[in-house]
């Protein structure tokens, strides 16, 4: 069962993507690269303890062009804080390999499959974000 936060980030990241262009999501700056904060506005409690994780990761607009757009990509609903005394392990590591052996495996990758790929790694790790995934 998929927990409350993850629901609610779903919905909102979608809003976002409809609401919005490829420039500048509801919540966050202007530049899609303020997707930092983005995060930071939806979890304030956060900021200075969790490292900022993309859970379709950002290599993936330029592995499988026009499967996501920037604006998806930096939206809520694709962000993940990692408590940073596990980013080493967890997000420079474990999901490091297991997107290593995503694009081995699907080199012509289809959205289904990024967002089958995301929601394994949030079953696998998402107890241990901050804020948790369930």
């Amino acid at each position: 069962m998929k927990n409350e936060r993850k629901t609610e980030s779903a919905i909102q990241g979608a809003d976002e993507v409809a609401a919005t262009s490829e420039i500048g999501a509801k919540g966050a700056s202007k530049g899609v690269s303020d997707y930092r904060e983005t995060f930071f506005t939806h979890y304030p409690e956060t900021r200075g303890k969790v490292v900022v994780h993309h859970a379709i990761e950002q290599q993936v607009l330029k592995r499988y062009p026009n499967l996501i757009t920037k604006a998806e990509m930096h939206s809520i609903g694709n962000l993940r804080g990692i408590p940073k005394e596990l980013n080493s392990d967890i997000h420079l590591s474990k999901i490091r390999k297991d997107w290593n052996k995503f694009y081995r495996e699907n080199p012509n990758a289809t959205r289904e499959e990024l967002d089958l790929m995301r929601d394994q790694i949030d079953k696998k790790y998402g107890g241990q974000f901050n804020p948790p995934i369930k």
